[in-house]
């Protein structure tokens, strides 16, 4: 897939240390909000998270950041469709560590941003106006600029635009994605290299050989832990189609045996919500992906 535009998808990864000292990723996330609906046109649909802490949201309620799947993120990445940006320090370990000079600049990439806000509002409000005023007969076609100001002067319009521009105050958050991560440094293979070796960690590796065959064949892909599976597959869009799809986790279906408590409960769930219990797995011999799927008859 060629990427649109140039455009390359913005993902930001924080890392922890357990324990142990073992780095673990958390939920891959996606802030730019036209990013966003790439990744929808490219059949990524992702979960939104953004809720206030002291007020949880209902689903239809929530906001950005986006949460993508591993998966996804290794497809884009692979494809060469993400900027992945991963970030080892906490917030404010961050912020505790910008110097005078740099806190300086980041300050002034800010106040531009802030300032570029203010003319946009600007430009959308007055558009309002005159929209408006020709509504109302005020104004036409015909109206000269200068009387067009004569106008905005005598109802104060020019005031009571200033008085109601939205100022985005500065957060930690706004300063911390003009920052540069540690994944600057890093070259592509070496982000490719830390992405599998999370997903090894997590999974098994031939489950994104799943998601990759999926994704060849037109489905889009959603995580299917509430249908008792790895993921939940839709023929398009899922706003227009029903899923009839539950996937597992890639299993070795040569030599490695079937939960059959886990297929017995997959498969009622699958009936109840009218879908498939899929499994699948790579032959080793030909590295084809090949999937399996298993349904009730006569029940229910």
């Amino acid at each position: 897939m060629a990427e649109e535009g140039g455009t390359r998808i913005a993902i930001n990864i924080y890392a922890k240390r357990t324990a142990k000292g073992e780095e673990v990723f958390m939920p891959p996330l996606v802030f730019d909000i036209d990013h966003i609906k790439l990744l929808r046109k490219w059949g990524i649909c992702g979960v939104l998270s953004g809720t206030l802490p002291t007020a949880a949201q209902q689903n239809v309620f929530l906001s950005v950041p986006l949460r993508l799947m591993l998966e996804d993120v290794l497809w884009l990445h692979l494809n060469n469709l993400a900027d992945v940006k991963l970030i080892r320090q906490e917030g404010h370990e961050i912020m505790e560590g910008i110097t005078l000079e740099r806190g300086a600049k980041l300050s002034k990439i800010v106040n531009d941003r802030l300032n570029k806000s203010f003319e946009y509002q600007r430009k959308f409000k007055k558009d309002e106006h005159i929209a408006k005023l020709k509504k109302i007969g005020r104004i036409n076609d015909k109206t000269t600029a200068e009387e067009l100001q004569r106008l905005d002067k005598s109802s104060n319009n020019d005031q009571l635009i200033e008085s109601s521009l939205f100022i985005d105050i500065a957060n930690t958050s706004m300063i911390l994605r003009d920052i540069r991560s540690d994944s600057d440094s890093l070259s592509r293979d070496d982000i490719s290299n830390l992405l599998f070796k999370q997903y090894r960690q997590a999974g098994k590796m031939q489950t994104y050989f799943l998601y990759k065959a999926l994704r060849d064949q037109g489905y889009v892909l959603s995580p299917g832990g509430r249908f008792g599976g790895k993921f939940i597959a839709y023929p398009g869009d899922p706003l227009r189609f029903h899923s009839h799809l539950t996937i597992q986790d890639a299993i070795d279906y040569h030599n490695e045996p079937i939960d059959l408590i886990s297929m017995i409960s997959g498969a009622r769930l699958g009936t109840t919500v009218k879908k498939l219990w899929v499994i699948g797995g790579v032959a080793e011999e030909t590295k084809e992906t090949h999937f399996f799927s298993i349904e009730w008859a006569g029940f229910g």
